[in-house]
Order: structure tokens, then C-alpha cells, then sequence
């Protein structure tokens, strides 16, 4: 199954997101029909790229990995060896899972190769001597070149490409894995090299961007239309640019005086004389018109990649919002970003599962990911507060419980102790103005009998 047609899109989203390749050299421009090769030359040298796809994903994928993820295992030596290094290249599972999470989420689905090394050694010590261990390579949807699942759903075998660079120079590898095989062969398809596995299953991991049929080896990535209207946005500023720079000064006009008057030198240390019977010279500005269209477009598709990502409430695109509106999109939020934890979790779990498989070893492995990405308004939330303080309910349990709000928007990062001790001051305070407000109103009740 060729991937060709896909590799277009894949390039776009690599492009947007880094902002890198076609947008860094200007060749995501297309020419005007009579645009000469000079003035494109000079369009695409003066481009400029605003990056607002990278934000967007990243805003999906760092909450996630904002603290340590939960991991709890069976500690042994080759275990360890292999969180610590997961790719051979000295990559902890941390952080392989949070820069592939970037990369599931970019292009809709990444794939995880769980290999190990084709010489053991004699000994388990010879095997952490040498690091004959499991390893992990992330495949981009790009590189896949083809698939099977059986009338069941099962993955069967796997095709992908890869490159690598060497003293003779660029080489192409096509790799493919069974149930029970693996091969690889050169760019004329040439076998260099074969050989059996034991897993009865095909070592590969697919880790989705979204909830995905697994049957979709190639999904619709998530933001490819957020990544076509920031491609979008981008001719948009050149356009704005070539205005700019072709209209960005005024023009000195007055009346012509007779032949006297051809040569005119003008400037800030010079006098510039008229006839007493015409206008005075003035300035004529430019037509601002076609930029304020361009800039007002440009405003409201920036805008419309917002909303499209469901950002537009909380990166405050929109702050006339309703507060109930405001909810509903903070948990439309929250559900996205649960709904990639899971993905992740999934991959994680499924990687250390043919690890074990692999290394001939149970670890019993548990992981969590976070399930409650819950963000307060502090501004809104302090306003509600106060509004429920105003109502004037009489009830120690109900202040207390508005407080409690209060602190979780306000410090959520509060240390348990710190938040304890607050809420038993307010408690205490509550109790104390209970206490006066009976006293008084006994005396009031004395001073009246008088």
C-alpha cells in the first residue's frame, strides 16, 4: 500500500508545526501569474511565518506530561536498564513518550517498534554489559509502506522504510514484520537480511492521536485543516507585506509651475517655493484599503483556527463569553485532553507488554495517566464567590464550602498541610463569629426587656 499520496500532507504538518522547510525558504509561496522571477525571489526572501499550529499542539500534548507520570513495577536490573534507556541513545520513557505523544498527535498516529538486539549475551550480566535489551523506534505515518490484518482485525504484518547515512552515503532500508518473521531489504529490493521471532505477534504499537479504529492505519490527522489555515495565513501576511513595501510612503504632489520647476530638490534642510496662485504642495497616502482587508481576514482565521482546536475560550480569543459557555468549552477541553491521556496510556502499557515478551520477564506494570485536566478562571470564579457571598445565606457549611472554590482556583498547587491549616482558620473564624453574633443578639435582647 503506497503512502505517496499521503506524503504531501505529512510534509505540510511537519512544516507548520516546526515551522520549518517550505516556510523557513519562502517555497510554500506560489508565484502571482505575472509575477516576475526577480519580485518572487525578493517575496520569498522577505516571508515571514506566524507559528500558530505549534501552540495549538502543544497546549493538547504538554498538559499531560506536566508532572512525572505514574509507574509502578517489578524493579529488576534489566527493567531498569531499559526505562533508563529506552532507544539506545539514552532516552528514559519519560521523555520518548512525551516527544512521540507530539508526533501522534501532529500526524494523527506514530508507530512504536519494540526490537531487540539480534546478539544476547551468555549471561544476564552480559546482556546489561552489552545492552542486549528490547528497543523501541518510532515509525511517522509517512515512512509506513504497507499492512495486512486478518479476518479477525489482527495485525499480521507490518511494512515501513527507513534511511540512514554512511561513509558511501545515503542508504534506503524496507523493513518488514510478521507474526513470526522479520526482513530487511535494500532500495532495489534485494534481501540482505532475515530471520524468526517467537512473539507470535507483530512488535509494533500504534498510538493513536485520537480514538481511532485500529483498522485505520493511516487516520485523517486532527489539525491537518488548522495546519491549512495557518498555510493560508501565511500567503496572507506575504500579500501584506508586498503592499507594505510597494505603497508604504506617501507622495509629495503640487502643481506644476512651468519648466522652472522640473528640478525640485526636497527634504528636511531644504525650502521649497510655489507660486502664490496655486495650492500648496501636500501628501497623498496610499489606498489603505486592500491591507485592511487582508488584516482583518488574517484576524479572523487566526480566530477560527482557535475555535476549530476548541483554544478560543481559554487562550481568551473570545472574552464575551458567557459563563456557562466558558464550562462547556473548558470541558470540552478537559474531555480532548482525557481522551489523548488514554491513547497514551494505551501505547505505554501495550510497549512494556512486548518488552516483557521480549526480555522473557514480568514486571507487573501499572501506569496512570492524569484523567482531570479541570482549569478555573480565577477571575470568574472569585466574581461567583463573591455573588454567592452577597446572597447572604446564614450558613457556616455553605461559607466554607465557597471558600474551599475559592482556594482551588486560586492556589491549586497549595501543599495539603498549607491548605489544611487554612481551612481550619476559617472554621475557627466561622465558629468565633457565631459565637458574637449570639452573644450580641442576647444582649440585644436584655437591652430591650429594659
Amino acid at each position: 500500500m503506497a503512502t505517496n499520496r499521503k506524503n504531501e500532507m505529512y510534509k505540510l504538518l511537519h512544516d507548520v508545526y516546526y515551522g520549518d522547510g517550505m516556510f523557513y525558504d519562502g517555497s510554500a509561496l506560489i508565484k502571482h501569474a505575472r509575477e516576475s522571477n526577480k519580485n518572487y525571489a525578493r517575496r520569498k526572501k522577505l516571508a515571514y511565518y506566524l507559528n500558530y499550529v505549534g501552540p495549538i499542539i502543544d497546549s493538547t500534548v504538554l498538559p499531560v506530561f506536566n508532572d512525572e507520570i505514574k509507574r509502578d513495577y517489578r524493579d529488576t536490573a534489566k527493567f531498569k536498564m531499559f526505562l533508563d534507556d529506552v532507544d539506545r541513545v539514552g532516552t528514559n520513557l519519560q521523555d520518548f513518550m512525551s516527544r512521540q505523544a507530539v508526533a501522534a498527535k501532529l500526524y494523527g498516529v506514530v508507530y512504536i517498534l519494540v526490537n531487540n538486539e539480534a546478539t544476547l549475551g551468555e549471561s544476564e550480566a552480559d546482556d546489561l554489559n552489552m545492552r542486549a535489551l528490547p528497543f523501541l523506534t518510532a515509525i511517522e505515518p509517512k515512512n509506513v509502506t504497507g499492512w495486512h490484518f486478518n479476518e479477525r482485525g489482527r495485525l499480521i504484518d507490518f511494512s515501513y522504510k527507513g534511511a540512514y547515512y554512511d561513509d558511501d552515503g545515503y542508504h534506503v532500508r524496507k523493513y518488514k514484520w510478521t507474526i513470526d518473521r522479520w526482513e530487511v531489504r535494500d532500495e532495489h529490493d534485494q534481501l540482505l537480511r532475515s530471520g524468526e521471532h517467537n512473539l507470535k505477534r507483530v512488535p509494533i504499537v500504534q498510538w493513536f492521536g485520537r480514538n481511532t479504529d485500529p483498522q485505520r492505519v493511516l487516520p485523517a490527522p486532527e489539525f491537518i485543516s488548522i495546519a491549512k489555515t495557518n498555510y493560508h495565513i501565511y500567503h496572507l501576511c506575504s500579500l501584506l507585506s508586498q503592499i507594505s513595501d510597494n505603497q508604504a510612503f506617501n507622495i509629495l504632489t503640487m502643481q506644476s509651475a512651468g519648466t522652472n520647476m522640473t528640478d525640485v530638490t526636497i527634504g528636511t534642510n531644504n525650502l521649497l517655493l510655489y507660486p502664490s496662485d496655486t495650492n500648496a504642495p501636500q501628501f497623498i497616502a496610499p489606498d489603505s484599503g486592500p491591507a485592511e482587508v487582508l488584516m482583518e481576514q488574517i484576524k479572523n482565521l487566526v480566530s477560527e483556527m482557535y475555535r476549530m482546536s476548541g483554544l478560543n475560550s481559554v487562550i481568551g480569543v473570545e472574552s464575551s463569553k458567557s459563563g456557562l459557555a466558558k464550562k462547556w468549552d473548558f470541558e470540552r477541553t478537559n474531555k480532548n485532553l482525557v481522551n489523548f491521556a488514554v491513547q497514551c496510556e494505551k501505547a505505554e502499557k501495550a510497549i512494556v507488554a512486548l518488552y516483557e515478551l521480549w526480555a522473557g520477564e514480568t514486571v507487573d506494570y501499572k501506569c496512570e495517566y492524569p484523567r482531570d485536566f479541570n482549569i478555573d478562571d480565577v477571575a470568574d470564579c472569585l466574581a461567583q464567590a463573591q455573588q454567592a457571598f452577597d446572597l447572604g445565606i446564614t450558613s457556616k457549611t455553605f461559607s466554607l464550602e465557597v471558600a474551599k472554590k475559592v482556594l482551588e482556583a486560586y492556589m491549586p498547587n497549595i501543599k495539603p498541610e498549607t491548605y489544611d491549616a487554612i481551612i481550619e482558620e476559617l472554621e475557627s473564624a466561622a465558629d468565633d463569629l457565631e459565637k458574637s453574633q449570639a452573644f450580641g443578639g442576647e444582649l440585644d435582647d436584655d437591652e430591650t426587656d429594659d
